[in-house]
């Protein structure tokens, strides 16, 4: 003879719940309210800061302590004697380096993927901005504005090879000083500079990817990196 097996008590409690929810119009469940449904309105961030990107690089550099976070930047600037009118300019695509992408220390030493522990001095790591000459200081931070405005509006997964203002012939691995821009074709939509195969930014790719891409200044749009851009492309 067959054994009847009963209902456990938790099927028993949950079927007379939906009993009850029947009888109030489905908007109780066992006494208690149910959610609502409520209206969200989804919107985009707008990427414009209404501001030269001078004016943005100083704000984060020292006009708003402690949001400094392009302060190794700004210093770097200043030493090399750059013409800051160029950051005020229109029609230009900036990068701009905050902290890390400068100096990075982790694991007991400075890191290879920053300005410091990429661009060695007689060897050695750097460790502040006179150990270079002003003249490479000012070029590499000229590579680093191109002609144009480029974002991700006007960019797709194949390298866009943009004019840049560092004078031709300074890096015997790019002498038409270029540098180049693309979107990654995924969810992410990363932005990577001269993702190119064989070179060290794209073995390690994180060396080449943007944090943060697309903001829009006044005079074109800023694209920060958290590690250091090189100058060769290929």
């Amino acid at each position: 003879m067959k054994k009847i097996k009963f209902p456990s008590l938790a099927v028993l409690l949950f079927v007379t719940a939906l009993i009850l929810t029947a009888g109030t119009g489905c908007r109780k469940l066992v006494g208690l309210d149910l959610q609502q449904n409520e209206e969200h309105l989804t919107s985009v961030i707008d990427p414009r800061i209404n501001k030269s990107a001078w004016q943005f690089l100083q704000e984060r550099s020292y006009m708003r302590q402690p949001d400094s976070i392009f302060k190794r930047m700004y210093d770097g600037l200043i030493y090399a004697g750059i013409d800051t009118a160029e950051y005020t300019r229109s029609g230009r695509t900036f990068i701009f380096l905050n902290n890390d992408a400068i100096y990075r220390f982790a694991s007991g030493r400075v890191q290879a993927d920053c300005f410091f522990g990429r661009y060695l001095v007689a060897g050695k790591v750097g460790t502040k901005w006179s150990d270079y000459s002003k003249d490479f200081v000012r070029n590499y931070f000229l590579y680093l504005i191109a002609n144009g405005e480029y974002s991700f509006d006007n960019l797709n997964p194949d390298n866009r090879e943009l004019t840049t203002l560092m004078p031709k012939n300074v890096e015997p691995l790019n002498p038409e000083s270029m540098i180049a821009l693309r979107v990654v074709n995924d969810r992410f939509s990363k932005m990577r500079v001269n993702d190119y195969p064989g070179t060290v930014t794209y073995t390690t790719q994180r060396f080449s990817e943007i944090l943060t891409g697309g903001i829009i200044s006044t005079n074109g749009p800023i694209h920060v990196a958290n590690r250091v851009v090189e100058y060769r492309i290929k």
